[in-house]
């Protein structure tokens, strides 16, 4: 083996002894010696970046000049050479590659590239390897202008060590016939996996190191800038007064900087925020409820224990008041110290919170904003991600967070994910449930003794499939005696506190509550609705209401619908329908806004001022009856389905083979969209003689104007509403000449959207493969 360079700049560790044992390390995978390899002597008289890629570039040919294979390998391969050669130049004072593990860096990925022999089989495992070591290559461009200290290079060149490990298993690999589409089978084998990891450990630990160094810097100044004041001064009492009042002026200054940096990372990483369904679990909380689990021996040994502990139960089980629950028993620890808390509510009112990367930035930032750790494992990522210009990828977000359970120490971290069956299954290769699934996965096969992660869901197939095996403990609501004794609890709570059945005597109260507790099996939802019916009673009928109870939520929901007016069912038709198709949570006044739009007005929908109703909310509720329900989200009154087991029996078809007189309650997807676009153009095409102003004074125009484009472009919509999409375009309308007009003013000319010049260069045509938005009100 060729004698090892030493090199001056890493004086803080033995430099010739760690990148000697890693080249012995690589001969051993390889079966070659890469310092006296061909490919480095080539590499040697390399005076410039594109010298270098024209050497790997011929390597190439083992993918027998395949376009596809030689395009995504090159664009991997540029910025890389180009960064870790200047990287290499600033520690040799300009002399190119200098620095021995650059140069054996592009050698091994010469000799990886020369060992592939299949195109099919390994092209995408290389693009895959090469894309999992790239942030590594990202990092040393901070390096070009600034030189490195001695600790940062000591810690780089542990990272190039792990790089040319890397490349020598599997370049092993390769050679020993075992070819791999994919990166998952590659890192399948334990050798490179633990070095993958090891190299996202160290590149994250160098990421840490730069802060830190950066922030000793500046404390250096600020100590630099005192010494001077101190020797300025002339009394030495006056001087320590002043050192104090400065450096708590640069505290709190540090402090500001930090919130800030908190706030852009928020703000990058966009999260929903989960507080809003945790306050509103939290608030039908009955007291005493969950306790069983908060102090039970399950909720205990988890704590203690880790892993995963996953809560399933039927719908309207209540599983996301125990989560609540859950949470607010562990805020105190979180908030005194001694552990990290972060939490997500999945929700199917909410598109927001469907998927993988509204739970990865959500959890990530709440991390964050509890430790000043975390909260630089993030900004890593932002500086990675230039500065934050550029949008991380899922899985770029989920290796941050790895990292940041790997780097908390021993405090001890608790994720609680409530209702994981409220993600979509079945849309997408793989489903953003599935992807979940892979994620929870991923997490407890970490076997972090820090982590504890609870679950909660229905158990369903899929889920019931991957959890099981996975969860160190399972709590199953429908045969858990502490559930049922929480829902006779509140049967009596509700019977008699209510104003209506408190009158009732005794002997009916305690009939109720029986009742109501033997049949209940275990649903909250299933208690809910059946109270909200006998509270109606008059006492001598509870008995008579007993008796005819329906069994199950489908037979309650059934008899809800039935007992709709007759003169309301077709405007409850209407609503429900919009409310399930919606692009976003519709507020009471939008909703109340559809029972205004006349759909049969010749074709073309036309917003009725006069069927406006006086009390917005009567409007909706006593359309829907029970089951909608109106919320306080950020100021403003959102109307939603009371329970996640509605919209779903109602898109079901289950109820589609029902009787006749609730059949005609199922909403099929594609006319609902039809509807909501219908009712929208209803509201842009106000009728000629109304101003522009009166149509932005319309509540649901914002949401018209933002969304009916989506609506239109579901199914065959589009082709329904020909008619008043060719009305919207024509300019010689005064609803469209008082939209332009008031983006010519001077006032409102620099935000006009991009749409109404674009509709005026076209004459105001649309094609049917596209159809151009008209975003004209939502300034």
């Amino acid at each position: 083996m060729s004698q090892v360079p030493s090199n001056p700049i890493t004086s803080s560790m033995d430099f010739g002894k760690i990148f000697g044992a890693a080249l012995e390390a690589y001969r051993k995978q390889t079966k070659k010696d890469i310092a006296s390899h061909p490919l480095a002597t080539q590499l040697q008289s390399c005076d410039s970046p594109s010298a270098i890629l024209a050497i790997l570039r011929a390597q190439l040919q083992a993918f027998d000049q395949s376009q596809s294979a030689d395009e995504r390998l090159t664009k991997w391969l540029d910025p890389t050479v180009n960064v870790l050669y200047a990287f290499s130049a600033t520690l040799g004072e300009g002399a190119g590659l200098a620095f021995p593990p650059a140069k054996m860096i592009f050698a091994g990925i010469g000799v990886l590239l020369q060992a592939v022999k299949d195109v099919r089989a390994s092209q995408n495992a290389l693009v895959d390897l090469f894309g999992r070591i790239e942030y590594f290559f990202k990092r040393l461009e901070r390096y070009i202008d600034v030189r490195p200290t001695v600790a940062m290079t000591d810690i780089i060149v542990k990272i190039m060590v792990e790089v040319i490990s890397i490349l020598g298993m599997v370049t092993k690999e390769i050679r020993q016939g075992r070819t791999m589409r994919y990166l998952k089978k590659l890192i399948g084998r334990k050798d490179v996996e633990d070095a993958l990891q090891r190299l996202d450990q160290l590149t994250q630990e160098e990421a840490r190191m730069a802060s830190v160094e950066a922030l000793t810097i500046t404390r250096g100044i600020d100590e630099r800038v005192r010494s001077v004041e101190n020797k300025v001064g002339s009394v030495t009492k006056d001087v320590k007064e002043n050192g104090v009042a400065i450096q708590q002026v640069v505290n709190k200054v540090s402090d500001l900087n930090r919130n800030e940096l908190r706030k852009e990372l928020r703000k990058w990483v966009a999260p929903p925020d989960p507080s809003v369904n945790y306050n509103t679990a939290s608030g039908a909380h009955h007291e005493g409820t969950a306790e069983w689990c908060t102090k039970g021996n399950t909720l205990a040994n988890w704590k203690a224990s880790g892993s995963l502990l996953w809560i399933h139960g039927k719908p309207g089980a209540g599983k996301s008041i125990l989560s609540s629950a859950i949470i607010r028993d562990i805020k105190p620890m979180s908030n005194a110290g001694p552990a990290f808390l972060a939490y997500f509510y999945f929700d199917f009112k909410d598109k927001a919170k469907q998927d993988i990367r509204a739970l990865l930035s959500s959890l990530l930032v709440q991390l964050s904003d509890q430790s000043d750790i975390f909260c630089d494992a993030l900004y890593s990522l932002y500086s990675a991600h230039r500065q934050g210009s550029e949008r991380p990828t899922d899985e770029s977000l989920s290796q941050c967070l790895k990292y940041v359970l790997t780097s908390a120490g021993p405090v001890p971290i608790y994720f609680i994910l409530d209702a994981l069956d409220e993600c979509p299954y079945g849309s997408g290769l793989p489903s953003p449930r599935e992807t979940l699934l892979d994620l929870v996965d991923e997490l407890v096969k970490l076997r972090l003794p820090t982590l504890r992660l609870c679950v909660t869901s229905r158990p369903e197939f899929d889920i019931r499939t991957a959890l099981k095996p996975l969860a160190t403990q399972q709590v199953s609501l429908h045969d858990e005696s502490g559930q049922t004794q929480d829902i006779k609890n509140y049967i009596a709570d509700v019977v008699r506190s209510d104003r209506r059945m408190k009158r009732w005597r005794d002997e009916e109260k305690d009939m109720v509550i029986e009742k109501l507790a033997e049949k209940a099996d275990g649903m909250f939802r299933w208690v809910y609705c059946q109270l909200e019916v006998l509270r109606h009673c008059f006492p001598a009928n509870v008995r008579r209401t007993l008796d005819e109870l329906p069994k199950s939520l489908d037979e309650t929901y059934e008899r809800i619908l039935k007992e709709i007016n007759n003169a309301n069912r077709e405007h409850s038709y209407r609503l429900l329908q919009c409310l399930t198709v919606a692009s976003r949570p519709l507020r009471v006044e939008e909703l109340a806004e559809l029972l205004a739009i006349e759909l049969d007005a010749g074709g073309i929908p036309k917003l009725n001022v006069d069927l406006r109703w006086e009390d917005q909310e009567e409007a909706v509720l006593s359309a829907c009856s029970s089951l909608v329900t109106v919320i306080i989200d950020d100021g403003s009154r959102v109307v939603q389905f009371s329970h996640f087991s509605v919209k779903e029996f109602l898109t079901s078809p289950r109820l589609a083979c029902c009787t006749e007189e609730v059949s005609r309650f199922h909403i099929p997807i594609e006319a609902s969209h039809m509807i909501l676009a219908q009712a929208c153009l209803g509201v842009l095409l106000f009728p000629d003689g109304h101003s522009e102003d009166s149509v932005k004074k319309a509540p649901l125009a914002r949401y018209a104007a933002e969304f009916w484009v989506g609506h239109a472009q579901v199914g065959n919509v589009e082709m329904g509403i020909k008619d008043a999409m060719d009305y919207l375009f024509d300019m010689d309308k005064s609803y469209f000449r008082a939209i332009v007009l008031h983006y010519q003013s001077r006032e409102h000319r620099r935000n006009m959207p991009r749409s109404v010049p674009k509709l005026l260069e076209s004459g105001g045509c649309y094609s049917a493969s596209g159809i151009r938005s008209t975003s004209l009100i939502t300034e």
